[in-house]
């Protein structure tokens, strides 16, 4: 029987029925904001697994320990060869030339090309706000914030009406009533009426998993007979009903669940912007040193192809006296064999040029123009302060991984809440009160509607599946999920550990290996000059000696360029720190500003210092 029909069955109601029964409709909506008693609030496990993954890394190490200071455990070659030095540090290729005065040639529009300096710390602040990684990000975190409004909204109040109008007319017998002593009467048992009515309702979920309506609705009924007699009745009511779970769906953690997840999925958005961001710090810092790296090469290649040169000049003057036709051939393909690597050189440093445009993303600088990207910082190769418990503490506290591993345990224990809950039979409180009246007109029988007529209904329905084997799969497999996630949160500390590890100790060998790289540098410039020296003192240039003074100028670049790529990984390794602790975009002036109603919330801006 649906509720309108159990209403037209009911009587009038009173006054104490009708105090008990609002004083149960009135209950149910309080129940916004209560909690299950069945349900365990799992905080308490998850702030033990928290500390217990914490404590196992730091256990260790030494809380009082002093920080410390990159060393290089070398000998200090450049005293050796102190009186030397100077001349040492001129020969060879030259780290200054790297600048705008690099001869790279016409572009590949055959223009000259425009020089644009560039400085790291510019590189870095233009990326962050232009970088198309970023710019997609921002929008995912916009699509999550949005998702949240529409998980709120199923909370809204929802207003309803409606009209309906309807034509009755359907035969019946006659019914004859006999008068003594005159004419007997016929009743046309035949219906033939027309109705019309409408209704609004105003209805709203509860945050207990209830919901909540009032309404209004009249509607009027005109019946006709065969003497053409009108009957016009208008009937009013205003309702009030309440639906409730008392069991299974009942409580403000189950029902809001889809907000809290929505919540924590905005929250993932924020953090993927961070780790996305430190991520986007290391490429940038990348590029631009495999830029400075680029242009570098090409300043030894070129250097290379001089030097070649002037021996193959002094060949070419002495052909007549003491030079072989092999020998000067010898210098000319050696030359050449130069040549080739300033052509690959001038080809890295565009490509170099061109992969950090692309990170960068500045509108003043597209992929698609020419320009001579002039980097107008270098490498540093001063010690590297550090203290491994707190860059592993700072780590444990800021790293984005971390904050999105405890958002899938949080995730993980929602879902397990509702489960839970859905283990319970489902047990449903349906109440509803109706306040009629009936008159000849629509607004008189409104004025009818003092409580004389009264209507209400109270249902409870139960339901439970034998065995529940369907809702018991369900709390298993979220149970595991937060299993899973817990894992993976210390999973995820390890890494941050490890990753911290890894750059410390890359950031002390390569301090080590930028001074054991200047020692070779010295001992190939010093192993060139003393073979320069003796070649002036020669009379003759065997073909033994030419092979070995370009053999030594080759090793005196690779020795340059090697010294600079340790100065670049040294440099990178402080960039790699930096992202691991989570402290690299405050350690480059960037903050990152989230706005909104909660930590989480959509919008974001980037303030960039200088």
């Amino acid at each position: 029987m649906s509720l309108n029909e159990r209403a037209l069955a009911s009587d009038t109601v009173s006054s104490n029925h009708l105090a008990g029964l609002t004083g149960l409709l009135v209950g149910g909506i309080l129940l916004v904001g209560c909690r299950s008693p069945l349900e365990r609030d799992p905080e308490a496990d998850l702030r033990a697994s928290v500390r217990t993954a914490v404590d196992e890394q730091l256990r260790d190490l030494d809380p009082e320990a002093a920080p410390r200071e990159t060393r290089a455990f070398v000998d200090d070659l450049s005293q050796e060869l102190d009186s030397r030095l100077d001349e040492l540090e001129t020969l060879g290729p030259q780290a200054k030339d790297g600048g705008a005065a690099l001869a790279l040639g016409p572009g590949l529009d055959g223009e000259p090309l425009e020089v644009v300096p560039i400085s790291l710390q510019n590189a870095i602040q233009t990326a962050v706000r232009q970088n198309l990684g970023v710019q997609q990000s921002r929008v995912d975190q916009a699509v999550a914030a949005a998702e949240i409004v529409r998980a709120e909204a199923a909370f809204d109040a929802v207003l309803g009406a409606g009209v309906n109008f309807a034509r009755i007319d359907e035969p019946g017998n006659d019914l004859l009533l006999e008068i003594p002593g005159g004419q007997p009467v016929i009743f046309d048992q035949g219906q033939d009426a027309r109705q019309w009515g409408f209704t609004t309702d105003v209805s709203k979920r509860l945050g207990s998993g209830g919901a909540v309506s009032v309404s209004f609705g009249a509607d009027e009924t005109s019946v006709y007979n065969t003497s053409n007699a009108i009957s016009d009745a208008w009937n009013s009511a205003v309702s009030l009903g309440i639906g409730q779970p008392l069991l299974r769906g009942f409580g403000e953690d189950v029902n809001t669940a889809e907000i809290r997840l929505a919540r924590n999925a905005d929250r993932k958005a924020a953090v993927a912007i961070r780790a996305n961001l430190l991520a986007l710090l290391v490429q940038v810092e990348n590029a631009y040193w495999n830029l400075v790296l680029a242009r570098q090469d090409l300043v030894i290649a070129e250097w290379l192809v001089e030097e070649g040169d002037r021996i193959r000049e002094i060949l070419s003057n002495r052909r007549g006296f003491d030079t072989t036709l092999a020998q000067y051939a010898d210098a000319v393909a050696t030359v050449e064999s130069r040549k080739t690597r300033v052509i690959q050189a001038r080809r890295d440093v565009g490509r170099t040029a061109d992969a950090l445009k692309a990170l960068v993303n500045d509108p003043d600088l597209p992929v698609g123009g020419e320009f001579d990207l002039v980097p107008v910082d270098f490498m540093i190769d001063a010690p590297f302060g550090y203290d491994l418990r707190n860059s592993i503490s700072t780590a444990l506290a800021r790293s984005p991984f971390i904050d999105a591993a405890i958002l899938d345990i949080d995730d993980a224990s929602i879902r397990e809440i509702v489960a839970r809950n859905g283990r319970l039979p489902q047990l449903d409180l349906q109440a509803e009160v109706s306040w009629l009246g009936l008159s000849d007109g629509f607004g008189s029988s409104v004025r009818e509607i003092d409580g004389d007529y009264i209507d209400y209904l109270v249902g409870l329905q139960f339901s439970q599946p034998i065995g529940n084997r369907a809702a018991e799969s369900v709390l298993q497999q979220a149970r595991l999920r937060r299993s899973s996630a817990v894992i993976g949160y210390r999973n995820a500390i390890q890494d941050v550990v490890l990753d911290v590890k890894n750059a410390v100790r890359d950031i002390a060998a390569g301090y080590a290996l930028v001074a054991q790289a200047r020692n070779f540098r010295l001992a190939q410039a010093e192993n060139l000059r003393s073979l320069e020296a003796l070649r002036e003192t020669l009379a003759a240039l065997t073909p033994e000696f030419l092979n070995l003074l370009f053999q030594r100028q080759e090793r005196l670049g690779e020795a340059q360029f090697q010294e600079l790529q340790a100065m670049a990984v040294y440099n990178l390794s402080i960039a790699e720190l930096g992202r691991a602790t989570g402290s690299g975009l405050e350690a480059n002036g960037i903050d990152l500003v989230v706005v909104g109603p909660d930590a989480g919330s959509a919008a974001n801006t980037l303030d960039g210092g200088s």
